[in-house]
């Protein structure tokens, strides 16, 4: 349930940082200048420590998983900086961070919240200051981009794109990394998952043996310090964290913006922290319910609904690369049999192959974002024509987190563990077993991949379960609910307004995953209410850019991309070759960047060459 970064707004990034060493008058007024010293420690390094934390922090501020414990013995490292404050510094460099001058710094907190005087562990917290004058200055927008296991660090460097100007010249945007996440204090386990997305057909218990069993092979590669870790990474103890991060950075009351499962840490936020709410934005909520296997089967309907949406806009619409091809979902349908029957299907990656649980991650992956219907519609063609899995394959890894360099990130056994922090219930294998057959049962596009779902299996109980709760006494808390929402269906933003007693949903006709930031029509009324806690008078709202969803060949955000790093090289500039896959594998477009000298009087010149075609942002 993460949140994707737009391509577009990661290409903007790039280029107006590069026009900064040759064209002052194109620099945002937000950049400063600042060092590189580096502000995140690498996960790595990153260890429990039993320093003692006080109760009150200042108001501004491998081995297999072992039977469940009640207190597990972190162990003993040397002092660190006292808890609670922030001690600010320039973060490991980047493009956009150069370009926004985002500032980064770790906040420790407890371990075990009920025993604040033992172990600690580090949150990695980034932020970029308002550009507004102090007088405009509101505080801090605090924002959890969703997961769970999702990273604010790097949500944040894209967002400095999406949210308005009002909005930025009257907030610190702050990301962070919650605990057991990416930066911060981490869950630390085997994460290569190339060719390990499951696909088990019906009735298939032997093939779901199998994926029970790498997955108990892969929990059992777990540090130790994972272990003494992972029964409070629950969403309890990441909102009291949150509570805090928000005393740690000054403000009287949080300020919040979570998408997706940060819908749920926003409404755990003010169950337990009514009193320090000041407005909370919960744009994709999350059913307020605990349970994994009931959100996996209701999920299942919401991919369901939003693969039927693509494949009806796509079979209507001429310029869908599809055309001619036949039915969409008859073209699917037919892969995933080609696959079964003949074997994966050949990338240009290195030698990867797509297999049938890859092909419907590719497809899922895809209908998180309209913008990404016209690649996925490339996509499918150019499998069926040809065998090609490559740009399936690339939609599929930006689900489960594998980066440029072939590694993958800790965000899919993170969320593993946040989850079941949450979740109370644990159950056999031969429930299990059942439970998931019978979720897939309810897919009808998706349900060979949901069959292998092994919820909690081999993982401790949860010591801390979700609280859920009306929120009693908060102030009006917005909920934002997208109709076409493959994620967080629509009717589980219903359910959690509903359940919260100051809860105000607001409804947008739009196709993808969570509307603030991507759906025009939504801005204004949540500006105001962030700005001026002002109440939507109209609670509801239609995308404006209607239902055109493939542009002509040539003309989307992707093909702009393109053209314009072939006019760079083409005007001299000296520079890779950049694919389709290289852009939708690397949105931030880093790897690309990082081999490009922005500075050079080539590059420069082509810049210039080339400006009419720098993509519309």
């Amino acid at each position: 349930m993460a949140r994707r970064p737009l391509i577009v707004a990661a290409v903007g990034a790039a280029l107006v940082a590069s026009c900064t060493t040759g064209s002052p008058d194109v620099v945002s007024e937000r950049v400063e200048s600042y060092g590189t010293d580096p502000g995140v420690s690498d996960p790595a390094d990153v260890t429990l420590s039993t320093d003692a934390v006080g109760a009150d922090p200042p108001a501004p501020g491998d081995e297999p998983i072992p039977p469940p414990v009640s207190d597990p013995p972190p162990p003993t490292l040397p002092p660190r900086p006292e808890p609670g404050t922030l001690d600010w510094s320039s973060c490991p460099q980047s493009t956009a961070a150069s370009l926004f001058a985002f500032e980064c710094a770790t906040l420790r907190v407890p371990l075990d919240h009920d025993d604040p005087a033992g172990a600690t562990i580090d949150i990695a917290v980034s932020r970029t200051r308002a550009t507004g004058s102090d007088d405009e200055r509101i505080g801090s927008l605090v924002i959890n981009p969703g997961g769970p296991g999702g990273s604010g660090i790097d949500t944040l460097e894209p967002l400095s794109f999406l949210l308005s100007e009002s909005i930025t010249r009257r907030f610190d945007l702050v990301g962070f990394d919650p605990r057991g996440v990416a930066a911060s204090t981490a869950i630390d386990c085997e994460t290569e998952l190339d060719d390990d997305v499951p696909f088990v057909v019906d009735d298939d218990k032997a093939a779901w043996d199998d994926v029970a069993a790498d997955q108990a092979a892969r929990l059992a590669t777990c540090t130790a310090e994972t272990t003494a870790l992972a029964p409070y990474v629950g969403t309890n103890n990441v909102a009291r964290d949150m509570d805090l991060l928000r005393a740690a950075l000054g403000d009287e009351r949080l300020t919040y913006l979570g998408y997706s499962y940060g819908t749920r840490l926003g409404a755990t936020y003010a169950e337990l922290f009514a009193d320090n709410v000041r407005a909370l934005v919960l744009d994709g909520g999350v059913k307020p319910s605990s349970s994994s296997v009931e959100l996996d089967r209701e999920q299942g309907g919401g991919f369901d609904r939003a693969l039927e949406n693509f494949a009806a806009a796509c079979d209507a619409d001429v310029d869908c690369q599809l055309g001619g091809t036949g039915p969409t979902l008859e073209v699917i349908d037919q892969l995933e049999r080609d696959v079964v029957a003949n074997g994966p299907l050949p990338t240009d990656l290195d030698g990867r192959v797509l297999t049938a649980g890859e092909l419907q991650l590719g497809v899922a992956s895809a209908l998180y974002s309209k913008a990404s219907w016209p690649y996925l519609a490339t996509a499918l063609a150019e499998a069926a024509a040809g065998r090609d899995g490559t740009l399936l394959q690339v939609l599929g890894d930006a689900l489960i987190g594998r980066q440029p360099d072939g590694t993958y990130d800790n965000s899919t056994v993170a969320r593993a563990f946040i989850n079941c922090a949450d979740d109370p219930e644990r159950v056999s294998t031969a429930e299990q077993w059942e439970r998931a057959d019978a979720a897939a049962d309810v897919s009808e596009y998706f349900g060979e991949f949901l069959r292998g779902s092994t919820g909690c299996l081999d993982i401790p109980p949860a010591i801390d379960p979700l609280a859920i709760g009306p929120a009693a006494g908060a102030p009006p808390i917005v909920v934002i609910g997208t109709t076409g929402d493959p994620a967080t269906p629509f009717e589980w933003s219903v359910e959690l307004a509903e359940s919260l007693s100051s809860g105000v949903l607001y409804t947008v006709e739009a196709e993808g995953h969570t509307a603030y930031g991507s759906v025009d029509c939504v801005q204004a009324a949540i500006d105001a209410y962030l700005i001026d806690l002002t109440i939507p008078s109209t609670r509801s709202c239609t995308d404006d850019a209607g239902s055109d969803f493939f542009p002509p060949p040539g003309e989307s955000e992707l093909d702009q991309v393109l053209a314009f790093f072939d006019c760079l090289r083409d005007n001299g500039a000296d520079m890779p070759d950049v694919s389709a896959a290289d852009v939708l594998a690397d949105p931030s477009l880093e790897s690309v960047l990082d081999a490009i000298d922005l500075g050079s009087a080539p590059f420069q010149l082509a810049l210039l060459a080339c400006a009419d075609l720098i993509p519309d942002i």
